[in-house]
């Protein structure tokens, strides 16, 4: 495996956050839109339904032609914490951007309009965001569901700075999903936001390369989204593959400029496959939200005795031991 060179950060690392006015929201939750009153309600409520309560929800309608603002804010039921904001249709990569001008928190947490959050998520990435200020963004694992909310598989298999930026310098954008993302408004402005350029995909793995810059990334070990798969997808469509190749090596190809990486011209390198004690944590919890406690306590009792210092697995048999499995749909309509 070749080494990672990493040029000294083009901007003054991350020390930390400064108080907060009276009134302004812990964390904005930025939910771009487009077409997508199929599940946006439910996404919204989940939003709603949060341990912690002091959040703004911004959902950015970039310029739909269904019910997706109806629904939105049927959902939201008059809760002052929801802004709904209306953009010409521009793309995802400005809709997110419109909701850095626009957030009024310190702390941004994606969501897509076709995703849920568990309640707890906020409140451990921030619990997270809080101890570690040299950190710069939290995700966590998800759970994928189809588009009725049967669970499929669990998502996210790295965990600290080193494992994420190292997939991402070789093009694996998936090391971080985005809607699990919670990360520092003030970091994502001074790296320049997300790249107004990339209109439907990868404008994530960009900024994230770009933030690991100036700060650290990590997954929590926990599922704390559930990422819906449905026909309309962009990330899952192959319609495109080669055009998104194309992006992911621009992208690298600036990444090694700001770096200094020389010794070698950007191309993806495949992930390694899972090792067996993964693969049998990924199906204990697959089992336990399908309602199967037993059989994943067994799986993931097997994951512990042959990876037994690994935080995922441990934290996996932590949920199984002490959690209910939720319902398909995570609130009440």
């Amino acid at each position: 495996m070749s080494t990672l060179r990493i040029a000294p950060p083009a901007f003054t690392p991350y020390t930390g956050g400064r108080e907060l006015p009276v009134g302004t929201p812990r964390v904005s939750v930025v939910m771009p839109v487009f077409n997508g009153e199929q599940f946006i309600a439910e996404s919204v409520r989940s939003v709603l339904a949060s341990e912690l309560t002091d959040l703004e929800l911004l959902v950015l309608d970039d310029g739909s032609t269904d019910g997706s603002v109806v629904a939105a804010r049927d959902a939201a039921a008059g809760d002052a914490r929801v802004r709904i904001i209306a953009l010409p249709h521009g793309g995802v990569a400005a809709a997110r951007n419109a909701g850095l001008r626009e957030a009024r928190a310190p702390l941004i947490a994606n969501l897509d309009a076709d995703d849920v959050m568990l309640p707890q998520r906020l409140s451990r990435q921030l619990a997270f965001l809080d101890a570690n200020p040299e950190y710069v963004a939290i995700g966590s694992r998800a759970l994928v569901i189809d588009a009725h909310g049967v669970p499929k598989r669990v998502g996210v298999r790295l965990f600290t700075h080193e494992e994420i930026d190292l997939a991402h310098i070789e093009g694996r954008g998936g090391a971080v999903w985005n809607p699990t993302m919670t990360f520092r408004k003030d970091v994502a402005l001074r790296v320049g936001g997300y790249l107004d350029g990339l209109h439907t995909t990868g404008e994530d793995h960009d900024l994230w390369l770009r933030m690991a810059e100036v700060g650290k990334l990590a997954n929590l070990p926990e599922v704390l989204i559930r990422y819906r798969i449905h026909g309309r997808n962009v990330s899952l469509s192959t319609a495109d593959r080669e055009r998104r190749l194309a992006v992911t090596l621009d992208t690298l190809r600036r990444a090694f400029i700001r770096r200094g990486i020389t010794d070698r011209e950007p191309k993806k390198i495949a992930a390694q496959p899972a090792g067996k004690a993964e693969r049998l944590r990924d199906t204990a919890l697959l089992r336990f939200f399908s309602g199967e406690r037993g059989r994943a306590l067994l799986l993931a009792l097997s994951a512990c005795v042959i990876q037994p210092t690994s935080p995922a697995t441990w934290a996996a048999l932590r949920v199984i031991l002490r959690e209910e499995p939720p319902r398909r749909s995570l609130v009440v309509a």
